[in-house]
């Protein structure tokens, strides 16, 4: 029977994912490949460097800018400032997980193929109905992927939103100003407010002004593959991982069920249980150890980002209702980002809980000592729920979530403040 549960991961593993082929491809476009069994990486270098001069030159293009107009107003530059910090972060995440790329294919790999629950042993035993916990594991996992699909696919929507703005917002503004304002001063202009360098050799522009403006079109695709490729990486990995605690606490919830198993069976199968726990347990270590720091740099980041956001919501208030919506979208975005993480975050660290709760409400105390013993070591080491840290400084929950609101709109205040000063 372990083979049926083995073929049975196989299969779930060659069910179509979109939510983990688009979060594949996006990671790939930056020259990070976290499916190596999938694609080579033989070109990932060569897109990295040519990712990383295109990058560089749009955040110096914006910092030009924001110099330039530095001392006429805050509202004049603050979305430089906001793609600026957005490309950055993008090119600090490209890095990060490059550097740790072999982490992440190896969870991606452990996450798509059920390696978690492969050779566990607890098919082996002689349990009376295999079949129907066989379909319960699978049901599980197979809902699971459904959610998950769900989520990467309705962040994947909102994160095209700012982005379709800035790839066709100079076409519009072209149209606009040719057919409907006025025809003798129609241009076509840059996607958004920055300085590109060029060299002016007698009547010819390197690079010419095409090129520049399709630089800059090119910006907010890099900023579409790192915010939606990186943070929907997380969210599939912590929500596999709740999935595999969910499997383990229907497990521990039937290791006294006389349906399921057997009086004679009940250690050997709490034993499996023990097993798939240590395995989630290092599988968790895992996704803590490659995420713990750029959640911090995300977090702050998005602090700051919220907080200038909040600040060209107000400004554009005061001068109309024209950008509301697309500033409403562009706030909705990084909102959420910064959800993701806190509300998977927390998914896992409900889970967790729920799971101490599982192993001391089975019927543990009319078992034999082993049986007891087993049980109470599991209670010792589930008291300490599975968290996610931001640095080693706090962990990801919806507490902070509201901290992390609530900051924002703290510096907002001051940023109004002292600009109205």
């Amino acid at each position: 029977m372990q083979d049926q549960l083995d073929h049975e991961l196989e299969r779930i593993d060659k069910l179509p994912k979109l939510g983990l082929l688009w979060v594949e491809h996006s990671a790939y476009a930056l020259g990070v490949n976290i499916a190596p069994r999938k694609r080579s990486s033989k070109y990932c270098r060569l897109t990295r460097i040519l990712v990383l001069i295109v990058n560089l030159s749009i955040i110096y293009s914006l910092v030009a800018f924001i110099m330039e107009n530095y001392m006429i107003s805050f509202e004049t530059y603050v979305e430089a400032v906001l793609l600026t910090f957005q490309l950055s972060v993008g090119v600090v995440k490209m890095f990060h997980f490059q550097n740790k790329v072999e982490s992440c294919s190896q969870l991606v790999f452990s996450t798509e193929t059920g390696e978690v629950l492969k050779s566990l042993g607890l098919f082996q035993l002689d349990l009376p109905r295999k079949k129907e916990l066989l379909s319960s594991v699978s049901l599980i996992l197979l809902n699971n992927w459904m959610i998950i699909d769900r989520q990467v696919m309705f962040f994947f929507k909102i994160v095209c939103m700012p982005v379709l703005y800035y790839c066709v917002r100079p076409y519009f503004q072209y149209i606009f100003d040719c057919y409907i304002k006025d025809k003798d001063t129609c241009e076509m202009t840059l996607t958004y407010p920055a300085i590109v360098p060029y060299l002016q050799l007698g009547n010819y522009e390197f690079p010419s002004y095409v090129i520049r403006f399709f630089l800059l079109q090119s910006g907010p695709l890099w900023c579409f593959f790192a915010v939606f490729g990186f943070n929907s990486l997380f969210v599939v990995l912590t929500r596999y991982e709740s999935g595999l605690i969910k499997v383990l606490r229907f497990l521990v919830q039937n290791s006294t069920s006389d349906i399921l198993v057997p009086k004679d069976q009940r250690v050997k199968y709490l034993q499996c249980c023990v097993r798939l726990f240590a395995r989630i347990s290092s599988h968790h270590n895992q996704i803590e150890n490659l995420f713990k720091y750029i959640i911090l740099v995300q977090c702050s980041v998005s602090s700051i980002l919220i907080c200038m956001l909040l600040y060209k919501i107000s400004t554009v208030l005061e001068v109309g209702w024209v950008w509301m919506g697309m500033i409403m979208v562009y706030f909705v975005t990084i909102a959420l980002e910064i959800t993701l993480y806190n509300v998977s975050a927390q998914k896992v660290e409900s889970q967790s809980e729920l799971l101490f709760h599982d192993w001391y409400n089975c019927s543990w105390y009319n078992e034999s000592k082993e049986f007891k013993f087993m049980i109470k070591m599991m209670l010792l080491f589930s008291r300490r729920t599975f968290v996610l840290s931001v640095g080693g400084f706090t962990s990801l929950s919806h507490k902070f979530l509201v901290q992390v609101f609530r900051l924002s709109a703290n510096f907002f205040l001051l940023l109004r403040n002292m600009n109205n000063k």
